[in-house]
């Protein structure tokens, strides 16, 4: 699955841009294009390069040629600087290509910018290009509303009690993308879990089911394709003995992911995430700490 491949891009930071607007935002499509293709192997350049060319069209044919001249200099620039060519680089720097990664990664964006210029006047005629364009495969200066979820591993400790316990939640946010990559989101999360509780003897009771409702508030920070958030906010609990009586708390929680590349509306990402939750009591207070996994989907507004 392209999601769970697109994690490797942890360690994908941010790159430096051209300055003008346009130019930046076509580069950083670009930019995505070959490092989340990269994630499945890396052949034959001409191969490759054809293989993503649609994808790399969709933003290549909203941009005038004036802008793609000027990505194209700075590209050039940006290879002299990194020590072009490539395979020359690698052979000095002792056959490693961790030496040469960032070079390898703009010889691949030049080799496709090339290929789409190549073809660009051939671009559908409603693909019109934008002043500004914005990007296809970015979100900066967009409402964006995000949504998602997953299961979850979850230890609870309650005095000198401690148990483990499953469960699940699923989130919906609304939050503002800002330029340079910080993203700030608010919202609803609604979870579940399941428990065999231990009584006062340590023996295992009946099922119990509960449910949480949080309202965090997320900050985003967004490199090339990995993404990392932390969260704070509102904890309310319950569970079926009555739904309607809720126990207070605090929720707070740290994830890492990676976005995948638009597909129509929505852009597709997976994350790996753990929180601590407590819920204040008037006796012991609850100390909670969840661990899993979550899909997720952006959708730029």
């Amino acid at each position: 699955m392209r999601i769970a491949v697109v994690l490797a891009l942890a360690a994908c930071s941010r790159t430096q841009t051209p300055n003008d607007p346009s130019a930046s935002a076509l580069f950083r499509d670009l930019e995505r294009e070959v490092t989340v293709s990269a994630t499945t192997g890396w052949g034959v350049d001409r191969i490759e390069v054809e293989n993503i060319l649609k994808g790399a069209l969709d933003s290549v044919c909203r941009v005038d040629p004036l802008t793609r001249r000027m990505l194209r200099d700075w590209i050039d620039s940006e290879l002299q600087r990194l020590g072009a060519p490539v395979e020359t680089a690698y052979n000095a720097r002792g056959r490693k290509l961790s030496k040469v990664d960032d070079l390898l990664v703009m010889t691949r964006i030049s080799k496709l910018l090339a290929r789409a210029e190549e073809v660009a006047n051939e671009c559908p005629f409603w693909l019109e290009p934008q002043d500004p364009f914005h990007g296809r495969q970015i979100s900066d200066g967009r409402w964006q509303v995000s949504f998602g979820g997953g299961g979850k591993g979850i230890i609870v400790q309650q005095g000198k009690r401690q148990d483990v316990n499953a469960g699940g939640a699923g989130r919906l946010l609304l939050g503002r993308v800002f330029t340079g990559g910080d993203a700030l989101y608010a919202g609803m999360e609604l979870g579940a879990s399941a428990a065999f509780p231990k009584d006062d003897t340590g023996e295992r009771t009946a099922l119990v089911i509960g449910a949480d409702v949080v309202a965090p508030l997320v900050y985003r920070r967004t490199l090339t394709n990995a993404y990392f958030e932390f969260e704070a906010g509102w904890l309310g609990h319950t569970t079926e003995t009555d739904w309607g009586e809720f126990d207070h708390g605090m929720h707070l929680g740290f994830a890492f992911g990676a976005r995948a590349l638009r597909t129509r509306f929505v852009f597709p990402g997976a994350a790996l995430g753990i929180s601590y939750e407590r819920i204040f009591l008037d006796g012991d207070d609850v100390r909670t700490i969840k661990v899993g996994a979550r899909v997720a989907f952006d959708l730029d507004l």
